[in-house]
């Protein structure tokens, strides 16, 4: 029979031995040292100076002194000397100094449970939360709710929580995957490549991309109903359809309204607040466009196409205004200045503009219709039918027939009748003014009063001035320029008839039975107290032609739209 137990060497109390307390009561002392076995460290390789009764220590490798030899065991201090218990696989020990509990292997003293460094080590391999992991889903968890929230506890928190999801290559996956019934319905993030996405699945095993984001670009698009610059194309949105996007904010200046919403470039620009509109220096009797570029600026410019240093692919024309060598009159019987100045009654925009296909010259009457500021040119196609400069179209200077009516850039109509302006002016979009829609157009002009000699181009004394009263005086409220007092125009009304039976006065297009008389406005340059803003001739048919008789386009108001 041994003299020990086999697993904790308690030494066994022999038949004839003697004393047989001392074998019994150093069975006690080990059972003492082992049972409930705490140690306060393991990493000393001398023993303490002063031990106290009790104490005990896992000696480290490489110990020295009293300890040498001893690594790997457990140190007891009894009766005034050091005992060493050698461990057997499964002996366990708290550890004071690191308050974790130790186990031996068979070879060496280790952790018995995963503190924070081995987890963080790499030591736990899977985790369950109230479910099995397993190796494929080494992480997983069955809760009702997950929170996750920024580092408020160990103080090494910035604030900030990131959850990174990394992929080993392009063409593999990392992403979200939501399910139903263990059936994917969705997914986001990069899949099959680096754009990212979010597709939808009726089944689980056929996926459609919903949304796709260009990871070079940043542009969004939507496969199953085009890019979203293809949704946003035109997309020209304002706070306020009620008015126009812009806003004169001096005679030279000008901002866009707050709210309005712009698509260039397949992107949409939002103005949250009012923005400036950078300025070229300005030139009287020009129209300029307003465009919103890529790069966020609104930009003013008399080229018709884009912005100096932009194209059409990084801008868009918005709106644009007329910038007019005078001032509109103040009010009734005023007459207009000779300052230099943006007509608020000329600003336009996308959704606020005349319905004709060109809205340069123009301006807002009385928010209903627009009229043409300047007297028709002799030039429609090249010029328009309003522009300041342009030698005026009368029965002396007939303008040139315009291509939609067979003209070949030089023919011209020979005489201005009613008939040619009423045709001259539809090839632009316009017509000729009513005579209700005339007094108001013409409404603060200098009344009863007129110019002293023929006017020959259009704007404030361009190539002479009035030898009675200059061009500025006959200005209306709304900006239309040698409104009255300057040239009799054609109006639109045909009345009262000016002969009876048959007539050839429809230039050989038709003759008229009791033919009219066509209409004559605002009153010819020499007729002093007879020209105004009322003032109208009805003496003459619409087969008349004359230098005194020229004409003005008007059209309809679109709002919206």
């Amino acid at each position: 029979m041994p003299d020990t137990t086999d697993r904790l060497a308690l030494p066994y109390i022999l038949a004839d031995q003697a004393q047989k307390h001392v074998t019994h009561n150093e069975a006690l002392v080990r059972l003492d040292a082992l049972v409930h076995l705490t140690v306060f460290d393991r990493d000393r390789t001398e023993p303490p100076a002063e031990p106290a009764a009790g104490d005990r220590h896992i000696v480290a490798a490489g110990a020295s002194g009293g300890w040498a030899g001893r690594g790997d065991t457990v140190a007891v201090w009894q009766d005034g000397a050091w005992m060493f218990l050698d461990p057997q696989p499964g002996w366990r020990a708290w550890c004071v100094a690191e308050t974790a509990l130790l186990l031996h292997d068979g070879e060496s003293w280790v952790p018995a449970t995963l503190g924070p460094e081995a987890i963080a080590g790499g030591a736990l391999s899977r985790l369950g939360i109230n479910t099995t992991a397993d190796d494929h889903n080494r992480v997983a968890m069955k809760t009702s709710a997950l929170l996750v929230s920024h580092d408020d506890v160990s103080g090494s928190g910035d604030g900030s929580i990131l959850a990174t999801f990394n992929k080993e290559t392009a063409v593999k996956d990392a992403g979200l995957n939501f399910q139903s019934g263990w059936s994917t319905r969705a997914l986001l993030g990069l899949y099959g490549d680096e754009d990212f996405r979010i597709k939808v699945s009726p089944d689980g095993a056929a996926f459609h991309d919903a949304m796709a984001i260009d990871r070079t670009t940043g542009r969004v698009s939507f496969p199953q109903n085009g890019s979203l610059g293809d949704l946003a194309a035109g997309r020209f949105g304002k706070a306020d359809d009620a008015s126009v996007a812009f806003t004169r904010t001096g005679h030279g200046t000008l901002e866009l309204k707050a709210g309005t919403v712009v698509e260039v470039a397949g992107i949409l620009h939002p103005f949250a607040a009012p923005t400036p509109v950078a300025m070229p220096t300005l030139t009287v009797g020009t129209d300029y466009a307003v465009y919103a570029c890529s790069d966020g600026s609104v930009r003013a410019d008399a080229s018709p196409l884009a912005p100096t240093g932009y194209t059409t692919a990084n801008s868009r024309k918005i709106g644009g205004f007329h910038y007019a060598a005078g001032g509109n009159a103040t009010g009734y019987n005023t007459g207009g200045d000779g300052t230099a100045q943006i007509n608020p009654h000329s600003l336009w925009d996308l959704r606020w503009r005349p319905a004709c296909q060109d809205p340069r010259g123009m301006a807002l009457v009385a928010g209903r219709f627009w009229c043409d500021i300047y007297l028709t040119g002799t030039n429609v196609d090249v010029d328009g039918s309003s522009r300041h400069g342009a030698t005026i179209a009368d029965g002396s200077s007939p303008p040139k027939v315009p291509a939609m009516f067979g003209g070949n850039g030089t023919t011209t109509y020979g005489s201005f009748t009613w008939f040619e302006a009423a045709e001259l002016l539809a090839c632009v979009g316009k017509r000729l003014p009513t005579y209700a829609d005339y007094v108001v157009a013409a409404f603060g002009t200098s009344e009863a009063a007129s110019r002293g000699n023929d006017p020959v181009t259009t704007g404030l004394g361009t190539t002479n001035t009035g030898s009675i009263n200059p061009d500025r005086k006959f200005t209306s409220i709304w900006g239309i320029v040698q409104a009255t007092g300057c040239l009799w125009t054609w109006g639109s009304d045909l009345a009262i008839t000016s002969a009876s039976g048959w007539s050839d006065s429809a230039e050989g297009r038709g003759q008229l039975s009791n033919p009219p008389c066509a209409q004559l406005l605002g009153g010819l340059w020499n007729l002093s107290a007879y020209a105004g803003s009322r003032a109208a001739n009805w003496a003459f048919g619409p087969g008349f032609s004359a230098s005194s008789v020229g004409a003005r386009g008007q059209c309809d108001h679109v709002r919206g739209g």
